[in-house]
């Protein structure tokens, strides 16, 4: 017999709520469930015509959905579940384009302009989704019956804009929206998302704010974190069992903007202060990690991170701590912004993961490729990656055709020459390679911001939060420049499960002039009060002098 799951008090407040939602979890919080039992409440109110839409963005997730839901004897035919791109295209540019080009053509999916060169240009709405010569070829396309995967939230967006029978079947069939993995909407999705909300759809955003993280890789969502702040929403949490400790969870938030948080117990994200130099530093960290072990029950010193803004500091945190540690570099994939460095640095990390059996081939390609809509180049994805994944560590360099064969499958519009000569010199590197192995247990991890992309560590150490470095400073810096070094910042305070400790010296080291400067404090540590939400301690490098 089953065990009957009993929802936590978190979990019955979203499921009964009325409204406009935004929730946020963490993986191993339950979301699916709590879900897939709101909708079950939702259910039972509506009328025979009537269903939501339940949306998710792979297929393998929107399967296990429907099939929870049915399970639960949720049976209503008027449900959506599926992929973000087939309810676009089942729902709305398949049923109404017929009306927007007055012919009822047959339309087919096409997964690549590379066969339709006199379309190609069409790739620009994805920069400017309203251009209106774009959206006059975008309507010839679809008269010629072509339905291109690629900008298939554009064309759904274009055609809800044009036709008003689209808009109003919407309103008259679907009550609510669901759409899962939030944080990974690009602004089409989103904009869509607000227009169905708009329109009176209940629109219910559920995001893991552990993947929303990297402005620079096109994987941080500032749309997640706009509905937490929009009026029109009101934003909850899953936190039961959740991986990173509520008060470290809430300084994160409130960092990056949301309002009204109230600190609940005692802080686990402290500043720390050392008198000295990074040496110093690095000093009272090996001094209290003994201490910090018995306070939190830690076992390994893979447990503690000490993570830095640049290699340098990483480079000299190593060089300090007597501690057994692993130092990981940066390399030129971590930094990288084009399409196919963010997917190499991925792999390679993937390929010590799987050997380590923590993840899959098939969770890999997956991500990367929806197979409802392409079961030849998801076929041919896992064959490649197979491949890979099959290789000794040495004889990885034999094999960089195989890796650009990958490359090309996944993203064959964003060739990068420079990237590829990047990866050889990195696979040849024994160093370098070494830094997309994780630590043994005995060792400290010592690596960059960028480089904890992805990672948790039960207890983080933060170096380099000062004033010209997090953020930097100067005519020179942009806007962009200001929110990548924020969202680095958060990057490192999330990767703590337990306990965040910044690091504050008296001075600080500069790599460029080889010389110590009087350390002055990131403003980053008095955004939005934050300082409201953590406690301040002083710490020598012999011994702990506060700790409660």
């Amino acid at each position: 017999m089953n065990k009957l799951v009993q929802p936590t008090k978190e979990q019955v407040r979203i499921i009964d709520e009325v409204g406009n939602l935004v929730v946020t979890a963490k993986p191993g919080s339950g979301k699916t469930y709590t879900v897939v039992e709101k909708i079950g409440v939702i259910s039972e109110c509506l009328k025979e015509y009537q269903g939501v839409i339940a949306i998710s963005f792979t297929r393998k997730a929107s399967q296990e959905l429907e099939l929870r839901c049915k399970r639960k004897g949720i049976l209503r035919r008027n449900h959506f579940f599926g992929t973000i791109d087939k309810f676009y295209i089942s729902e709305i540019i398949m049923p109404f384009s017929k009306i927007l080009t007055g012919k009822n053509i047959p339309l087919e999916v096409k997964d690549s302009f590379n066969d339709f060169p006199e379309y190609e240009a069409l790739k620009g709405l994805k920069v400017d989704f309203r251009n209106r010569e774009l959206q006059i070829l975008l309507e010839k396309s679809l008269i010629d019956g072509h339905i291109f995967l690629e900008i298939c939230g554009e064309t759904a967006f274009f055609i809800m804009n044009k036709v008003p029978e689209c808009l109003l079947y919407l309103k008259a069939k679907y009550t609510h929206i669901f759409i899962d993995e939030y944080q990974d909407c690009g602004e089409i999705q989103h904009e869509i998302f607000l227009q169905l909300v708009d329109l009176g759809i209940f629109g219910v955003a559920v995001g893991d704010l552990n993947q929303a993280i990297y402005a620079f890789s096109n994987r941080y969502s500032k749309y997640l974190f706009s509905l937490m702040s929009d009026k029109r929403f009101k934003h909850l949490e899953i936190t039961h069992n959740h991986r990173c400790h509520k008060t470290v969870s809430d300084y994160s938030l409130a960092l990056m903007g949301v309002r009204n948080i109230n600190l609940e117990g005692e802080s686990r994200v402290f500043k720390v202060n050392v008198i000295g130099t990074d040496e110093n530093v690095i000093n009272s960290i090996e001094c209290n990690l003994p201490i910090l072990k018995e306070k939190y029950g830690f076992k390994n010193n893979s447990d503690f991170a000490i993570l830095c803004r640049g290699n340098e500091t990483a480079k000299r945190a190593s060089l300090f701590l007597k501690t057994e540690n692993k130092l990981f570099v940066d390399t030129a994939l971590d930094k990288s912004n084009s399409y196919w460095g963010i997917l190499f640095n991925d792999m390679l990390t993937s390929f010590f993961l799987y050997k380590k059996g923590l993840t899959t081939i098939l969770d890999f390609v997956e991500s990367r490729i929806n197979e409802e809509y392409d079961k030849k180049r998801f076929e041919k994805g896992l064959e490649i990656l197979t491949e890979i994944f099959s290789l000794e560590e040495n004889q990885l360099g034999n094999q960089i055709d195989t890796f650009i064969k990958f490359a090309h499958l996944i993203y064959p519009e964003h060739k990068d020459e420079k990237i590829c000569i990047d990866l050889k010199s990195i696979i040849e590197d024994e160093q370098k390679l070494n830094s997309f192995k994780p630590a043994t247990e005995n060792e400290v991890n010592i690596m960059t911001l960028h480089k904890s992309k992805g990672l948790e560590f039960k207890c983080v150490f933060l170096l380099d939060v000062y004033k010209w470095i997090l953020p930097p400073e100067g005519k020179w810096v942009t806007n962009e420049d200001y929110t990548q070094a924020l969202n680095l910042f958060y990057v490192g305070v999330t990767r703590a499960i337990e306990a965040c400790y910044i690091m504050q010296g008296t001075m600080r080291y500069r790599a460029k002039q080889e010389d110590f400067w009087t350390a002055e404090e990131s403003p980053f540590l008095y955004l939005n009060n934050t300082q409201l939400l953590r406690k301040d301690l002083l710490w020598k490098d012999e011994l702990l002098v506060k700790q409660n």
